[in-house]
């Protein structure tokens, strides 16, 4: 018994030892980038890095902010040696600080022309396929833009996807508030056409009890990468930090096995392993 406890607490200490030597090379490693970029880890900062619930990147389960993009973004506040508070809240709050207020970011950010101009950017972290989808059996075929635009989409007016189809000249789309809205109005048939990413469906759906096989894919209208994005107003040198420590990720391979362990039948994209130098 006293053998079993004994080499169980041992089996742990090699475990927490292993761990610990992987971060420390990890911390090493990101040193000598920082160095040779001429950017210091001593000045450490406070950061406030807003997120909203949109599985299975970043949700909230059982109390605890979670998901790809969140455990990517704990895991690179560690090698970084930044003080970060994830805060969960409407995207139309965290979009709007992130616009504005210095050591203030936001994820997972798609990157799109038309907010080129308001962040500075740190990724790409994800890679996702936005298509219209239509119920099955319903008998519409959306195989341009040109067929989406007379259909009744449904869309929060603060996503991407709505911001922009509308500057693609879409003028059918009845805006709601959230997500649950937004599916309960499709399964419905009040919303003739979905709007959505490949990562996000299987979670829009379970929303309201539905499946991916009661949804026909129809046309891809964005392939689009996302990021975490921090205000213009914060430091470069802060942003240039996390984006050497996401590099480190990719080099290492904890950014590919942190992918892995949430998206298991999923191939990495390359896009998604290359560095910004």
């Amino acid at each position: 018994m006293v053998s079993a406890v004994r080499d169980s607490i041992l089996t742990g200490y090699r475990r927490d030892a292993r761990a610990w030597w992987v971060m420390l090379m990890q911390r090493s490693a990101l040193c000598v980038c920082l160095w040779l970029s001429g950017i210091s880890l001593l000045s450490a900062a406070e950061l406030q890095l807003y997120t909203e619930e949109s599985p299975p990147l970043n949700f909230s389960r059982d109390g605890l902010i979670t998901g790809f993009s969140t455990e990517l973004i704990q895991q690179l506040a560690v090698l970084a040696g930044d003080e970060v508070r994830i805060v969960l809240a409407p995207w139309t709050r965290g979009y709007a600080k992130a616009q504005g207020t210095p050591n203030v970011g936001l994820f997972t950010v798609a990157r799109i022309a038309e907010r080129e101009k308001s962040f500075q950017w740190v990724g790409p972290i994800s890679l996702s396929i936005n298509r219209f989808y239509t119920r099955k059996g319903s008998g519409l075929l959306i195989d341009s833009m040109a067929a989406a635009q007379p259909r009744q989409l449904v869309l929060p007016r603060q996503w991407y996807s709505y911001q922009y189809l509308a500057d693609q000249g879409f003028r059918n789309i009845y805006t709601v508030t959230s997500a649950e809205r937004m599916m309960e109005m499709f399964r419905s048939g009040r919303g003739e056409v979905l709007a959505a990413s490949d990562i996000a469906l299987p979670d829009l759906l379970g929303l309201v009890g539905m499946t991916p096989d009661q949804v026909e894919a129809q046309w891809v209208f964005l392939l689009h990468e996302s990021y975490l994005v921090f205000s213009p107003t914060t430091d470069p040198a802060v942003v240039m930090r996390w984006q050497v420590a996401l590099d480190e990720m990719k080099r290492d391979g904890s950014f590919a096995l942190t992918f892995q362990r949430w998206f298991p039948s999923r191939s990495l994209p390359s896009r998604l392993l290359e560095v910004s130098r």
